[in-house]
């Protein structure tokens, strides 16, 4: 279904029959609420999925007005309301983990609970945070240009090198949901949630005051240690490591995920 705000309109699947507390999964950079089928069909939980706007079906109502990361809790509130969803858990990847802490810590009182997979809590130092904007910003130009030399690129980082071989089946259909982008709104996706742009996330996560779960690739050295720094900050927090798996840990070691997810979620 579309949900139509002042800034964008988004894309939500759901279950048939939604319980008073179900799971939301949001999505990483290039991803769409197709990404969390394959779990979405092995979980305990109710759920629903949404597009991040500049994604797939979700959409910038213009291209030429600024949007915040306010801009998303604001909305996603909105379209939580008309769906008369009063509590819910939050499952995010990546990006998808970022808008979930910024949601989190903007509306608390309807969080039950955060499942962050390969998630940051931000950039604390300004000028780094400068200098990641101006590299999106870069990045953003050759997603107009060639999406799909883009997505090649992509692919190729280190943080994404065995999903293939680890999965072939699910890296095929995130290769074709990369590809089914409109280039002009992910390019302003990137601009938009950039980690340049992201509000440092430190003292708003340290007051979250309900359950946190930390998941993290074993390969993915750098997210872990994120997630360690966040287990310091907040003794609500919880972290676990996959083995067989970096950054995309649901993709890579699915059966693992599914099994930490389930036994919290049963």
């Amino acid at each position: 279904m579309y949900i139509k705000s002042n800034k964008s309109t988004f894309f939500i699947t759901k279950d048939r029959h939604i319980n008073n507390t179900p799971m939301l999964f949001i999505h990483g950079f290039t991803g769409s609420s197709k990404s969390w089928d394959n779990i979405r069909k092995e979980i305990n939980i109710s759920s629903l999925s949404i597009d991040i706007p500049g994604h797939s079906k979700s959409i910038f109502n213009s291209l030429n007005e600024e949007y915040y990361f306010k801009d998303f809790s604001n909305e996603l509130y909105i379209a939580l309301k008309k769906l008369e969803i009063k509590k819910l858990h939050i499952c995010g990847y990546s990006l998808g983990g970022r808008l979930a802490l910024a949601f989190a810590s903007k509306f608390p009182d309807i969080i039950s609970s955060l499942f962050l997979e390969s998630t940051t809590l931000g950039i604390d130092d300004r000028s780094e945070r400068e200098e990641r904007y101006l590299s999106d910003i870069n990045i953003s130009t050759t997603i107009t240009e060639n999406l799909n030399e883009f997505n090649k690129n992509w692919e190729s980082n280190k943080l994404f090198e065995l999903q293939e071989e680890r999965n072939e089946y699910d890296f095929s259909a995130q290769r074709d949901i990369r590809n089914s982008h409109n280039k002009e709104q992910l390019s302003k996706s990137l601009k938009t949630f950039s980690l340049g742009t992201m509000p440092f996330m430190l003292n708003n996560f340290q007051k979250l005051n309900f359950p946190i779960y930390i998941v993290n690739g074993k390969d993915d050295i750098k997210f872990i240690k994120e997630g360690r720094l966040m287990l310091k900050l907040n003794d609500n927090a919880k972290q676990f490591i996959v083995n067989d798996a970096s950054h995309n840990v649901h993709l890579e070691n699915k059966e693992m995920y599914l099994d930490i997810f389930n036994s919290i979620y049963k």
